[in-house]
């Protein structure tokens, strides 16, 4: 081989002229040697022709003093020696280890002779065990840092003099796919991961192991759409891959495409029948889809596989409530707890179908057994104050509400519940703070709205109660009785157009209460509408004929001067109580207006068959006596009208006047 020895030069000791007669004479018989070669071996002309160059370079090393010249690097790479020349370059990659042994240069013994390899060791690599995964790796990493980083392949071997370079060899770092995936799997940093990953498949496209990983990847990231693509590159490259199916199928699941979930899970039935995990998945997929009952076909059959799955008996429990097969939800329930003893979500659930069916006894026992696992659950605490209330214990129910809101201050539907209670036990104080509670927190609960207006409205807190009711009419369906009670509430504010309206809008949607109409026939006269009002009457006195609604309508009508009409509603009431003797004075009042003083006489005289005492009948039928000319008469009836009331004035007056107009009817 042609390098020199490592061995280092003994110091000199003798001057620069011993020195270089010593180079001389070895360049002399270098020469020599070199011309008796070429002599005797022809052949070898062209490595002669070399050995005088090396000669002549010796020469001007030695001689001229000028640089060495480099000639060969020599090494080791996995157990194989190479070399090199400054025309050659050498390859590594991450599995390579590789020994510098020597130089062959200018330099007799290598003294001062060094190489660097970039990136690795120290500034004379000769003789070091070099790996070829530390070049890797740095490589990588110029890769990834772009502008700035060390180019990939920019390493080589710096061969240097005294620090000074006389040549270079260029090393080439191989970069594989397996690279990148080491670095993948090293990395904790998902956005360097996915990078790594992808230039892997760059790499090599049909590693369909590398693109798993990516869209494992892109899945835990929530790059759900990258990882679909992913998955479907590889059923592409393989249309049966189950883990590429799987995978695809949870990314499906979590984007709510279930639909989809379907399809591929019943492909893979169709290829394995017995994969219970896509039967599942089909199952839940139906579940989402609201279609309980193939949801119930397809957890039936994962059963059937593998019928200790506690997973697959839970969830055909909750289809089953889903579709109110209440008993057997029951059923799976306790199926699940025998296995699973610990598992707390069953047990709520048991304890929240019990209270489902009305089983207020069970769903006491279930309850109380979840706030035993459970003791900060609110919500438990609640679905027991319901079981309670069930069962008719009050005191309990409030105490197991309240405990809940403890727990779970800002919930509006237990301080809801909690005010419902309280307004059952005529607490009407106490409902209001919780409803008023459930407002602050839930300000659109409508039910808490209506609620608390009603409360109001039962303690006459009109001004409070309307705004409520407003807010509840425009959140909600319309209903009518809200509607009524928000008119009254005007009514009793002095707000009667917006009473008319309202009152008015619960008859639209329906409402049949007679008070309903007369309130508003009544809001319609306080705004000045007589002739709605009137006809309001007149459908009450048609369908509910009423001796309140008639004497109103016969009220109305002597207003509106319809004294025809006022007589025929005073003979609906005569008919309806004959003996009722304001009828009869009514229809008497109404006569004499029309100018019929006899009937007028007569009907006045009825009334007094039935109520003798009413000095005001006497004193108006002294009245139409007198408008006769029956002075006698008239004297008579105001006489009897004071008697029965000495402070009747007007019949005080007419006494003498009458005895007076006697007299003068006498003489006349």
């Amino acid at each position: 081989m042609e390098y020199t020895s490592r061995k280092k030069a003994r110091p000199e000791k003798k001057g620069k002229s011993a020195k270089g007669w010593i180079a001389l004479v070895i360049v002399v018989v270098l020469a020599a040697g070199v011309l008796t070669a070429g002599f005797f071996y022809p052949e070898s002309l062209r490595g002669t022709y070399n050995g005088l160059i090396r000669v002549r370079n010796t020469f001007s090393f030695f001689v001229l003093g000028q640089k060495p010249h480099f000639y060969a690097l020599i090494l080791e790479k996995n157990g194989q020696d190479y070399r090199l020349t400054s025309r050659d370059s050498f390859e590594v990659s991450y599995r390579d280890e590789f020994v510098i042994k020597d130089t062959a240069t200018d330099v007799l013994f290598g003294g001062g002779v060094s190489v660097d390899v970039e990136g690795l060791g120290d500034k004379n690599d000769i003789g070091k065990l070099l790996k070829g995964i530390d070049l890797v790796d740095k490589t990588v990493l110029a890769d990834r840092n772009g502008p700035g980083g060390k180019k990939p392949g920019g390493y080589s071997f710096q061969i240097k003099y005294k620090d000074d370079p006389i040549a270079s060899i260029p090393i080439r770092v191989q970069i594989t796919p397996q690279d990148w995936l080491r670095y993948a799997r090293s990395s904790g940093n998902q956005k360097v991961q996915i990078e790594y990953l992808k230039r892997a498949i760059a790499m090599n496209r049909e590693d369909a192991n590398v693109r798993k990983m990516l869209a494992s990847i892109y899945f835990n990231a929530g790059m759900t759409g990258e990882a679909i693509a992913q998955y479907q590159e590889i059923l592409t490259l393989k249309p049966d891959d189950a883990a590429a199916q799987s995978g695809l199928v949870k990314c499906y699941l979590k984007i709510g495409q279930y639909k989809e979930v379907i399809r591929i899970s019943e492909r893979v039935v169709k290829a394995n029948p017995r994969d219970d995990e896509a039967l599942a998945n089909i199952a839940l997929a139906w579940s989402h889809l609201k279609n309980w009952n193939k949801a119930i076909s397809a957890y039936l059959e994962v059963l059937k596989i593998r019928p200790d799955n506690p997973v697959a008996i839970y969830k055909l429990g909750e289809a089953y409530e889903k579709t109110g097969q209440l008993g057997k939800a029951v059923e799976q329930y306790r199926l699940v707890l025998a296995k699973v003893p610990k598992a707390d979500h069953v047990a709520v659930a048991l304890a929240d179908v019990f209270l489902k069916m009305g089983n207020f006894d069970e769903a006491i026992r279930w309850h109380r057994e979840v706030v035993k696992r459970q003791p900060k659950n609110a919500a438990a605490y609640a679905n027991l104050g319901l079981a309670y209330g069930g069962k008719g214990l009050t005191k309990e129910e409030i105490e197991s509400y309240k405990k809940a809101i403890e727990l779970k201050p800002n919930d509006p539907v237990i301080h809801f519940n909690l005010g419902t209670v309280y307004e059952k036990g005529k607490r009407d104080q106490e409902a209001i703070r919780e409803y008023q509670r459930a407002l602050e927190l839930k300000p659109d609960d409508r039910d808490a709205m209506e609620r608390l207006a009603d409360l109001y409205f039962k303690a006459k807190r009109f001004g409070e109660a309307a705004p409520l009711y407003e807010k509840v009419v425009k959140n909600s369906p319309r209903k009518a009785v809200i509607y009524s009670r928000l008119g009254f509430a005007y009514d009793e504010q002095k707000k009667h157009a917006m009473a008319v309206e309202n009152y008015q809008n619960a008859i639209k949607l329906g409402a049949k209460d007679p008070q309903l109409r007369k309130n508003l026939a009544q809001a319609y006269s306080q705004t000045g509408k007589n002739k709605d009002s009137i006809a309001m009457y007149e459908k009450l006195a048609s369908t509910h004929p009423t001796p309140d609604v008639l004497n109103i309508l016969a009220d109305a009508y002597m207003k509106e001067k319809l004294y025809d009409k006022a007589i025929r509603i005073y003979r609906k009431l005569i008919d309806l109580n004959p003996k009722k003797a304001s009828s009869y004075s009514g229809m008497a009042h109404a006569y004499g207006l029309k100018g019929d003083l006899d009937r007028q006489i007569e009907f006045y005289r009825m009334s007094l068959k039935f109520d003798p005492e009413d000095d005001e009948v006497y004193t108006n039928l002294g009245a139409a006596y007198e408008k006769k000319g029956l002075f006698a008469e008239a004297l008579n009836a105001y006489t009897s009208a004071f008697d029965l009331n000495p402070e009747a004035t007007q019949a005080a007056r007419k006494i003498p006047q009458m005895k007076i107009r006697i007299i003068q009817q006498k003489h006349k």
